[in-house]
């Protein structure tokens, strides 16, 4: 849970994600390779993963974990307190909220915290208000996207599919299988099924 500003932040997100997609499922701690994404949608086809940097964090992982979560959802979020932004003002003295290099360089989409103002005049800060990435026909790299399964989930939809999956099988080798004889859409909604039906510490 963190402490309560860390707390706050997660909270206020999650609040957001499920006004905006109320079909889908808000997890959090959702494993991802080596990293952990803090907040997870799961849609019915589409994965969202969000990484929180509060005002108590640093950006030193965060390269990393983004590009974890670019290379394994649909789309990913960075939430970064406003303290990592520019915020030198306007030669008139007008308010201002820029990404740094360092921000604009770790990929996916980009959010202010706290949330602005639907009425906020923050310059380029408007483009890091709040808002759901529009979908699109993107997808994850299919063996990318599996991985995120553990074995039973991974068998259980592989024989969905009537494909096999021995107890001899490694799960490279099932997830391989699924990669050459499933679709796209397929094996997105696999894996949001799976997603959407596991145990998670807290979730919505």
């Amino acid at each position: 849970a963190g402490s309560p500003v860390e707390r706050a932040m997660r909270d206020d997100v999650a609040a957001y994600l499920r006004s905006e997609l109320p079909n889908t499922r808000i997890v959090h701690e959702l494993v991802c390779g080596e990293c952990r994404a803090d907040i997870a949608a799961v849609g019915r086809s589409r994965l969202i993963l969000v990484e929180l940097k509060s005002e108590r964090d640093v950006l030193k992982r965060a390269e990393r974990q983004m590009k974890a979560f670019v290379a394994s959802a649909h789309d990913a979020i960075l939430v970064a307190d406003i303290r990592f932004f520019d915020r030198t003002p306007y030669n008139n003295g007008a308010p201002r909220v820029a990404s740094t290099d360092e921000l604009a360089s770790f990929g996916g989409a980009l959010w202010v915290y706290p949330r602005p103002p639907a009425n906020a005049s923050l310059g380029e800060g408007q483009l890091y208000k709040w808002s759901i990435p529009r979908p699109n026909l993107k997808q994850p790299r299919a063996f990318t996207f599996l991985n995120l399964l553990w074995r039973d989930e991974l068998v259980e939809e592989a024989r969905r599919h009537r494909i096999d999956a021995t107890r001899r099988m490694t799960m490279a080798e099932i997830a391989a299988q699924m990669s050459w004889l499933m679709t796209g859409r397929e094996i997105a909604e696999a894996v949001c099924r799976q997603l959407r039906q596991r145990s998670f510490p807290e979730a919505e």
